[in-house]
Order: C-alpha cells, then structure tokens, then sequence
C-alpha cells in the first residue's frame, strides 16, 4: 500500500470514533431518479429540461418502477443575493428553486439539488464554503429532498474533508427535513467513515466512459463492506447509449454497467436523454426484474465470487484515475454474486474481452453460496426459467463488455 494512502487511511480510522451517525432515516434502499449531470452537464440545464424530464419518466413508465428522484447537478446557481443565499440562473429558473421544487412535487417526484464544499463549484459557480448554515436552511425551505455536496476547489486531506462534511450533516440534520446527503469526494477511504457522514459516498472519479467504467468497479469490488441499508458506495451515475447526451457508452456496455449497478446495490440515476430515449436503453432501465436485484431490503452489496482478470491495488487504480490514465478492461471475465433476502443470489457474468467467451459457476460456486442440492436459474434478460442445474451452469457471454445477469434459487427436492 502506498504510503500517502496508508496515512489517509490511518487519520480517517483514528477519527471515525469521533463522528456520530447520520441517522436521518432515509436511504434505506439505492437512491433511484435522473441527474442532469450525464445528460447535459453545465449547458442547457433550465426549468424547461427538468419539467421535459419528469413528463418523459412519467409516460414512459419509469416513475412507477422507483427512478422517484429528480436531480439538478452543478450550473443552476450564478450568485449569492442579498442575504447570502444561493440565487439561481433567472433566465434558466424563472419561477427559483422553491418553484421547480414545488412542481416536481406536484408530480409524485422528489427534487435533487447540488452543491460544492469548496468555494466554487467543478463548473464554476458558487459553492458552500463557509455557507453551510444558510445554505442548509435554504435547501430545506426550497423542499429539497437528496443533495449531492461535490468537492472541488476544497481541501482533500481526510481531515479537513471529513470536517466540512459533519458540517453540513449536522446543519442538514437541524433543519428537521429528511434530506438524502450524497457525498462526493472521489476517494475510497471515504468508504470507511461514509455511513457516519452521509447516505452515499461517490469513491472514485467521474465515470465518462468506458475505461472509467472498469476504473469504478474495480475499486468497488474492496469495498462491498462498508455498504448496506441507508449508506451505499456511489460508483457514478448510469450513463446510457442514446444519442444527444454528454457522454454515453456502447448499449452493450451501457447494459452491463446497469447490471453491475444493480449487484452493487448502487444509486441508479439515469444520466440519459429520458425525453428520447432509445428502445434498448428503455428495456434496460425498466427490467423489473434486474431492478428488484438492486432494491433487494437485504442491502447487501455484491461481490466477485470468481474471475480471471489481473489483480491491481486500489492505490494503483486510484493513481490512474487521478492522473486521467485510464487502461482499458483487461481481456477477461468475471462472475458477480449478490445475496439476497429470500435466499436467492443475484449473479452477474461479465466478459472483459473482445470477443465471446463461455463463463460457467461451477458447483463448488454453488455449494460455496449455499446451494447444496443444486440451483433453479433465471435469465432475467431473456425472462426465462432455465431449469434446474445441480452441476453448475454456463453461459455464452458477448466480448466487449457484455453481461449476462441470472437469478438463482435453491432447487425443490421432490420425494
């Protein structure tokens, strides 16, 4: 382990007995809504888009499978007004913020705000820095319900984020509003103090593609422990295939990154174009069945129960991300299990390589999982029941970046 990061992590280990829990009784479940941050970044996020945005997953159906989140990222604020609150863009928001709030609502949604612990914010605007009171008050006043706090333009060392976010947790907590507090501090030693400070904790980089895509989950593959009801690991948002977004990936690729979000138990925020959003990209984020993987009340966050892929350190990985060095996946594959509170296991095969490759849990997987006598299996793409396989099971899985995503059940002994 490197040493800087060994010091990280030994100075947020020595303060964590001193930072009470959040306790704010939300986020018992992964977060599920839209950000506007993949989608449109800083240009074009208006009251217009958001109000487009909330028709779009109405008619569509996707408010009914739990996307109930409607998320403002950076860009939305110009200035402090008169009282030192945040002002919005008044060509962007005419009616401000309580007035998109207020309509959001209106729509069986709830509203997503953001903010920086920095002075300025990634894109520029006024941040939170030394405003945390009066900025906590005004989000609550507003009916903020989730507020990302981004960390640009502030102090990176352990101490003195860890500081500034109890800050805005416990102003947050005063105003007596139950506010989902999504930290971002594109660190993974906020892992280990996360569920004391907020409900989710962003831990790596942005995820712009699909080198980042491996970047995320790689580290996230240490981290499932630190995870559970009420405080996920936040890899990123989910970055879809359709045309006219920020950044997007392949659908092959945007599927499997759903998939691995959903063994993962993470936040599903749609970063996607919602108002045209292309076929495969619909049946991808309204499979009811991969959904339910990811909102299981156990809460358990999945993990690697057989690969053949290098191993790398988290410090390296983090040193990638860093340095914008991102490498490409590996050419390999792995197979993700997530338990889930029925006893079924959730199980993700992916393969890193270009071309297809065969992926097989063998039976000693299986015994290892609990299942003795042998498993029932569901393709939760292809909605199918496979049958009964006491001997293991395989799949033929697409090369670059495909998935395959099963449901697992203990088989019925018939005398």
């Amino acid at each position: 382990m490197a040493p800087r990061r060994r010091r990280c992590l030994l100075r947020a280990a020595l303060l964590a007995p001193f930072v009470s829990g959040l306790e704010n009784g939300v986020g018992r479940r992964p977060p599920m809504g839209y950000s506007t941050w993949n989608h449109l970044g800083c240009q074009g996020v208006t009251s217009q888009a958001i109000r487009q945005v909330a028709q779009a997953l109405i008619e569509r159906g996707l408010q009914k499978r739990g996307y109930t989140y409607i998320n403002i990222d950076d860009c939305w604020a110009v200035e402090r007004d008169s009282f030192a609150k945040l002002a919005p863009d008044p060509v962007a928001f005419p009616e401000g913020m309580r007035g998109i709030a207020d309509f959001v609502h209106s729509q069986g949604f709830k509203f997503g705000l953001y903010t920086d612990r920095g002075a300025w914010t990634c894109g520029a605007r006024p941040g939170s820095a030394d405003h945390e009171h009066v900025d906590a008050q005004a989000f609550a006043e507003w009916g903020v319900d989730y507020l990302k706090v981004d960390s640009c333009n502030a102090p990176d060392d352990p101490q003195g984020s860890i500081q500034q976010f109890m800050t805005f947790r416990d102003f947050l907590n005063s105003t007596g509003r139950e506010i989902f507090f999504a930290l971002c501090g594109w660190a993974p030693w906020y892992a280990e103090i996360g569920p004391a400070l907020g409900n989710s904790w962003r831990f790596a980089r942005d995820v712009n593609g699909y080198r980042e895509l491996w970047n995320a989950i790689s580290i996230n593959s240490r981290l499932s422990r630190y995870a559970g009801p009420g405080a996920w690991n936040d890899p990123d948002g989910l970055i879809g295939s359709t045309d006219g977004t920020r950044v997007k990936l392949t659908p092959r690729q945007s599927r499997t990154q759903f998939n691995l979000w959903c063994i993962m138990a993470a936040p599903l925020m749609l970063g996607a174009d919602i108002t045209m959003l292309s076929a495969h990209d619909m049946e991808t984020y309204s499979n009811d069945e991969a959904i339910a993987v990811n909102q299981d009340d156990l809460g358990y966050q999945g993990n690697i129960v057989w690969e053949n892929c290098p191993q790398k350190s988290v410090s390296a990985l983090v040193r990638e991300a860093n340095s914008s060095g991102y490498t490409a996946p590996p050419p390999c594959q792995q197979i993700w299990a997530k338990q889930l509170q029925s006893g079924d296991w959730a199980i993700a095969m992916v393969n890193w390589a270009e071309l297809g490759e065969l992926v097989t849990l063998d039976a000693t997987h299986l015994q290892g999982l609990g299942f003795m006598s042998g498993v029932h299996v569901r393709d939760l793409w292809r909605k199918a029941d496979l049958g009964m396989h006491t001997d293991g099971f395989h799949a033929q899985v697409e090369g670059a970046g495909g998935s395959e995503l099963f449901r697992l059940s203990a088989a019925q002994i018939t005398m």
